[in-house]
């Protein structure tokens, strides 16, 4: 239960800030709920009043590390002078910048497992999607697709960039982040064909 006298509203923010700052700090294994409340100045019932678990905690952390990042790759893009290649190169650029930047608010993106019975929120999936259909947006001009191709070639490129990201920031094949960065817009250049 919350803390007699604590505003709910309050207090939830307090956890989620409380929980951001460990995951920005020490890493989504670091997250667990006695550290949150302990840091949020709490009971450990709170947490689970409130949220319901650890787990929906982490899930709002996320939505905020989607926004951030979104916000990050979208604004690269838009600095991109040029057509749609260009800027879908400085938004896979924005994507792997941000994760080398804030890899563990990213990590934690993915770190959060959910069982196959489980559906996530639907609000955090609406922020999800949104993303993906931004991506879209920044060829819709110029490529000649229907809205359902766009949306399947947005889900497919940000997939592909994602898995050179992951082996990139892990190094496990080697190489250095500039090699990433090439190799990404490599990807983007073979991946866009009406030019």
């Amino acid at each position: 239960m919350a803390r007699k006298g604590k505003d709910p509203e309050a207090l939830r923010n307090a956890i989620t800030d409380a929980a951001e700052q460990i995951i920005v700090e020490e890493g989504f294994r670091a997250c667990s709920a006695r550290a949150v409340t302990g840091k949020a100045g709490c009971a450990l019932g709170s947490l689970g009043y409130l949220f319901g678990g650890l787990d929906n905690v982490i899930l709002q952390v996320n939505a905020r590390t989607l926004v951030d990042m979104g916000n990050f790759m979208f604004a690269e893009a838009e600095k991109s002078s040029g057509n749609h290649t260009r800027k879908l190169e400085a938004l896979a650029l924005g994507y792997f910048r941000y994760a080398r930047d804030h890899l563990n608010r990213w990590d934690a993106l993915f770190a959060l497992r959910w069982g196959a019975q489980e559906e996530l929120p639907s609000d955090y999936l609406a922020l999800r999607d949104s993303l993906v259909e931004r991506i879209g947006t920044l060829f819709a001009a110029d490529m000649p697709v229907s809205a359902q191709e766009r949306s399947v070639f947005a889900r497919t490129m940000y997939e592909a960039v994602h898995g050179i990201v992951v082996l990139g920031l892990d190094r496990r094949l080697g190489g250095s982040h500039e090699d990433v960065e090439t190799r990404l817009r490599l990807l983007i250049r073979k991946m866009i064909v009406s030019e």
